[in-house]
Formats: structure tokens, sequence, C-alpha cells
């Protein structure tokens, strides 16, 4: 957060570490700085996948003026007071545009308590994904029920393939609530957890999921999924995972294909759990950088910049119209139109203060299950009682923390 010696501002920006998450603020705030002749220039800096969704934010908006953040921490972000109300910095139609603009629930998610703490850079769900040579060496469809995934999951065994699943305790954490919302039980905010039985059923299918999927499955977040599906013809179809536009871009052979959830639900599409990125402003940021960084942030999320030169900068926009624009579905071919109607049907994650945590915790549980450590009656007790004692907690503020440096 500085002012450079010639008098232009000098923003500080923090994004997740993967080409979808750096390179095309690289590319924007390059071409932003042109366009303002030079007199605001925006460095970037990365953070881990894992950082990204479970890292304490109010810590990190002291050290930076523009963070790209996940919607859980909305919560914390309103009990902390880490991020400017974008109320303060915007023309309160273009800012309801802005939100409404966000493809399904991607634009409403960052508004709690009334206020708004970020606009919707970038969109994702947990979706599924294929290798479409190895479907058709099959003789198989994309599923389009679980019915078929168990199907396509018998016949590339006999064939000695497999799914692939994302499976690390943060990710088995957001299938297994993936899955619970597609039978019809999303997770609210409140004190009541997700009924026995449903959590019985969930935990069949996440067990189901792993004996037939990679043996690192445990250990893969989606993008090594995705890397490990391109390297190897051994992993046919990944039920769900979060959706990356990246692996679909024609120039790689082999390339992914991505579609609708497929889940055990009696809307199979239905449910996948909402994921994408939003950015904010840190209220640590003086009056003109503040101001600066939401002039860049408005010109970011408009239409043609998310269409156009973030979308061909790598990115996966966040814009409802990206995801329903021709030029953008020719693009990347088989992504955005695929899988829209899990996106617009997504399941959104409670944001109270304190989630993100709890999401961590319940996460290595399922793992312990999973492993065979602990039955699935002793983890529905551990989920049942953290989850309790963590909505009962939401309004103590947290302990501070130190800068990520």
């Amino acid at each position: 957060m500085m002012t450079g010696t010639s008098g232009k501002l000098v923003l500080r920006g923090l994004t997740w570490d993967h080409a979808r998450g750096y390179d095309p603020l690289v590319a924007c705030a390059r071409r932003y700085g042109e366009l303002t002749h030079g007199q605001v220039a925006i460095e970037w800096r990365k953070r881990s996948l894992h950082d990204f969704g479970a890292a304490p934010i109010d810590a990190l908006a002291r050290s930076f003026d523009l963070l790209v953040i996940d919607h859980p921490f909305m919560g914390q972000a309103q009990q902390t007071g880490c991020f400017r109300d974008l109320h303060e910095l915007f023309d309160r139609a273009a800012l309801q545009a802005a939100m409404q603009a966000g493809v399904g629930a991607s634009g409403s998610v960052y508004a709690c308590a009334g206020q708004v703490f970020a606009l919707p850079t970038d969109a994702a769900a947990q979706v599924a994904s294929l290798r479409p040579d190895l479907l058709a060496a099959l003789g198989m469809d994309t599923p389009r029920h679980w019915g078929d995934v168990t199907r396509l999951a018998k016949r590339a065994r006999a064939n000695g393939q497999s799914l692939a699943w994302a499976g690390t305790p943060t990710d088995a954490a957001c299938t297994f609530l993936s899955l619970a919302a597609n039978l019809g039980h999303p997770l609210q905010e409140g004190a009541q957890f997700l009924p026995a039985g449903v959590v019985a059923q969930v935990l069949l299918h996440l067990d189901w999921l792993r004996a037939h999927s990679q043996s690192a499955c445990l250990e893969h977040n989606p993008i090594q999924t995705y890397e490990a599906m391109l390297a190897s013809d051994t992993l046919v179809y990944c039920p769900l995972a979060f959706g990356y536009s990246n692996y679909a871009r024609p120039g790689r052979a082999p390339r992914l294909c991505f579609a609708a959830l497929a889940g055990p639900g009696p809307q199979p599409t239905r449910g996948g759990l909402l994921g994408g990125a939003g950015m904010a402003i840190s209220s640590h940021s003086a009056a003109p950088r503040a101001r600066a960084a939401a002039d860049f942030m408005h010109w970011l999320h408009s239409a043609p910049v998310q269409c156009g030169l973030y979308l061909d900068s790598g990115g996966q926009p966040g814009h409802g119209a990206a995801w329903r624009d021709a030029r953008v579905n020719a693009r990347v071919p088989d992504f955005f139109a695929a899988t829209l109607p899990t996106l617009e049907s997504a399941c959104v994650r409670p944001r109270f203060a304190g989630f993100v945590g709890f999401v961590e915790r319940a996460g290595a549980c399922i793992h312990r299950c999973l492993r065979g450590e602990i039955d699935g009656a002793a983890l529905y007790d551990a989920l049942l009682r953290d989850y309790r004692e963590t909505w009962a907690a939401r309004n103590t503020p947290s302990p501070p923390t130190e800068p990520t440096p």
C-alpha cells in the first residue's frame, strides 16, 4: 500500500496461486495501468489454494489493498471490519447491478448483514469432469445421474481404469456438503446440523467414491486431480470437484470436458457447492487507494472485460453474461454452457464467522472416517457437536493474528 515516487498509486493485491487466479489479474492490471496513463499500478502476489480457502483474512487485509477471497469468510469480514463496505465506494445502482450480474448466487454471496464486501470476479461450483476420448473408448456417454456413474466405474475397473476424485480434507468436506445438498439437505446456518440418516447416506457415497478413484485421491486437490487425469489414460471421470475451465481450453492434448453434476439425488444436476472468488478492498487502505481500487474493480467486473481480456488471459469469469456468451463458449468449448445448470442451482455454504474453521476440522474428521480410524457414528457425533459449538461462538471475536509475510 504505497504511493510511487512519481505520484502514481501503487496498489498491492493478493490472489491465489494458479494460472486461473493470477494470470488474468496481471493482464488486466497491466491494461488498466495503460488506461490510466501509468497513474495506477497494481502488484499482485499469490498464496496457496489451501490458504485461499482457510487462512484468516483480517490479518491479510492489513498488508494488501485488494484481496481475492472466498465467500464463506463474509461473516468474519463483518465481525472484524477488515474489508470496506462497497456501499462506501460505489454508486448504489452500480453496486447492485454488479452483484446481480454474478452467475447464479455468485454475486449475492458477498453481501452480509446489509453490507457488501466483494464483487464476483470468478465463478465455479462442484461439477463433473471427464476425458471424452476415454469415455468414447469405453462406449459410455457422459453420466446424467448417479446410476450412470456407478456403471461407468464398473466398466472402467474392468478395463484397468478408475474414476478420479479430489479428496483432500477440505475437498472431502466440500464433496460431503455437495452430496448432502444434492440429496435435498443443504447445510443451513443455525444450531441444527444435518440429519443422522443423511450423513450416513453421504458417507456411503464418499466411501464408494474413495474406493473407485485413484489411490492418491485423499491427497489430491482439484488442480492435482485434473493434472493426473491429463497425465494418464487411467482416470476417466471425476463425479464432482470445483471446475477449472483452464483444463478445457483448446491447445492441450488430451483435453478435459466438464459437465453438470450427475448426483444421487432426485435432481441430479443440483446442489454442487458454489465456489469461485470475489474481490474485496481492505478497510486499512487510505481513501485515495480505496477509491483507486474501487475504480479498478468497477472496470474489471464489467461485462466487456470479463467476456474479453479477463477470459482471454485464462480467467473464469464471475459475470453471468460470460457464461451465456456464444464467443466465450466457443473459446472454451464444453465448459461454461455445459456446467451452467449446476452453477445456477449451486448450494451456498454458510457464511457465519467460524464456519471456515469448522470445514477444516470437519474435513479432518471425514478423512479419519474414510481411512477407517473412526466409524460413522463417531463422525456424526463430532460434526454435530462442533457445528453447534461453532454456531454458538459465532459472535465471539477471534484472537488477533499476525499478517502472513
